[in-house]
């Protein structure tokens, strides 16, 4: 009995340690670990390598970087512009179907919020800005509502007074609906 415990045991301890058991009872490593053990000993023994230097930011020439700093100035001029600012639009959906909509668009503190959708859960939310190389601006956002889906805009500005774009509205995962949108109005909130 204690034999057959003993053997059991001992099989176990060999199946366990795996390649360690090979050593002990007299067989070779194969030449892959031999290599291995070499190419381990040889790493050790260099001298530790110096640490990595961090690479320094690419340095834009002198026009460059002003092409790049007059562009964040424009940004930020039509930035400015948009703030504080309301625009009455009207939404015509672009399969045809359907009857037009009317729309208020408000710019305030770098965020825009649109009344009737603002009813529907849509809460005010930051925009992207851009000029284009004509001078138009492009403002760009995404909403969520939990009650009521996903709304993407993106609106272009030609001039200070008019305003033109697209708003594609996802109620649910299976429904959308896009409108092409042009302002009617644009007054100024400011100090309200």
């Amino acid at each position: 009995m204690k034999r057959s415990v003993m053997v059991v045991v001992g099989v176990c301890f060999i199946l366990f340690c795996g390649t360690q058991a090979h050593a002990w009872f007299g067989k070779k490593k194969d030449s892959g670990d031999q290599q291995a053990q070499q190419q381990d000993q040889q790493q050790a023994s260099k001298p530790a390598a110096s640490p990595a230097k961090k690479e320094q930011p690419k340095k834009l020439d002198k026009d460059a970087q002003a092409k790049l700093d007059a562009k964040k100035q424009l940004v930020e001029k039509k930035r400015k512009e948009l703030d504080d600012t309301e625009w009455q639009i009207e939404l015509t959906p672009l399969s045809g179907k359907g009857k037009k909509e009317g729309e208020t668009v408000v710019f305030k503190g770098n965020q825009v919020s649109l009344t009737g959708y603002g009813k529907k859960g849509f809460l005010p939310t930051n925009f992207t800005l851009t000029v284009q190389e004509d001078g138009s601006a492009v403002w760009e956002t995404m909403q969520t509502s939990e009650k009521s889906g996903i709304a993407f805009w993106r609106g272009e500005m030609a001039d200070a007074q008019t305003m033109r774009g697209i708003f594609s509205y996802h109620p649910d995962e299976k429904t959308t609906v896009d409108y092409s949108f042009i302002s009617t109005a644009k007054k100024s909130t400011a100090g309200k």
